[in-house]
């Protein structure tokens, strides 16, 4: 991968992530912020940008990993610029948003890949396998959980607007994970606790999810945030009438170094954006989760179950 050369947009946590995936796969990574860009290379191995026109210019792929609320001016950028474009997700804040991204990159003819690395991740795509090749017969239940350490106070995701916490950018991966494996979702129920008062995302907060697909079947998704030294931890069953699948994160034996999904993931990118197969992800995919999420986000608010029909 010696001739891609990458240019991020953004100098936080998951542009760190993202920065050690794609030099673990031999690209060369232009990185570009408003201003820490020079302070995030030296710490990463990268190139510092002083504009993002200059970065665009120079690149082969743009890797969006800026705050939510800046993905809109960030991808229409990278569109303008001709480039095809990685997004972390969520795609964007609302379904309205992340429509008119996608279709303006159709348009464009132009790939934007929403980076929803679970998908990447071997238990669940070996989950998801399973249940495409018939091996657990029909699945009529699945549960989901996610928990880990209260974000950091004090940026732009305390801010309900902009992140939708919990139920929107931490969730966001079991949505994606219950569509893919057991299909479209065309109802949605949710509560959290505490609610979000005044705008402001709460701490300490839990979620709980109930998704309906068009098979009838129903996906619950649970969610916790706790103190900052909280595990993170992931879990997924699924029963089917013929057999069933699980997995714990703290229980199961941890993902390969082989099988990095971050790099997994971007690898596949940059092979569909050479030329190869299409990878696994598509806008459309990254439209229904934000979709998803923001009904269950309406849901919450509400104390009403919303309906995607």
């Amino acid at each position: 991968m010696t001739d891609t050369v990458i240019g991020l947009i953004g100098a936080g946590s998951m542009a760190a992530t993202h920065a050690a995936a794609w030099r673990s796969l031999g690209a060369r990574v232009l990185v570009w912020s408003p201003s820490t860009a020079h302070r995030f290379a030296e710490a990463h191995g990268c190139e510092a940008s002083t504009s993002l026109e200059e970065m665009l210019a120079a690149c082969t792929i743009a890797d969006i990993t800026s705050p939510t609320p800046l993905h809109l001016e960030h991808v229409r950028a990278a569109i303008g610029a001709g480039r095809p474009i990685v997004c972390e997700k969520p795609l964007a804040r609302t379904s309205e948003t992340a429509r008119d991204l996608a279709q303006a990159a159709d348009a464009a003819e132009l790939p934007l890949y929403p980076a929803h690395v679970v998908r990447y991740m071997r238990p669940y795509a070996d989950a998801r396998a399973a249940v495409a090749a018939g091996r657990l017969g029909t699945v009529q239940a699945a549960t989901f959980t996610r928990e880990g350490a209260t974000p950091v106070g004090g940026t732009w995701f305390d801010e309900d607007a902009a992140s939708g916490g919990i139920l929107f950018d931490f969730l966001i991966h079991d949505y994606d994970q219950a569509r893919w494996m057991l299909g479209e979702v065309t109802r949605v129920a949710a509560t959290q606790s505490p609610a979000t008062a005044d705008g402001i995302v709460p701490a300490l907060a839990e979620a709980h999810v109930t998704l309906t697909h068009t098979t009838g079947a129903t996906s619950s998704i649970v969610g916790r945030w706790g103190p900052a030294d909280t595990v993170f931890r992931t879990s997924f069953s699924l029963d089917g009438d013929t057999g069933s699948i699980a997995y714990d994160s703290a229980e199961d034996a941890p993902i390969a170094a082989e099988d990095e999904p971050y790099a997994a993931q971007l690898r596949e990118f940059a092979a569909a954006v050479a030329g190869g197969p299409p990878p696994r992800l598509s806008a459309a995919d990254g439209v229904a989760a934000v979709r998803i999420a923001e009904a269950v986000h309406r849901s919450a608010a509400s104390g009403n179950p919303i309906s995607l029909v």
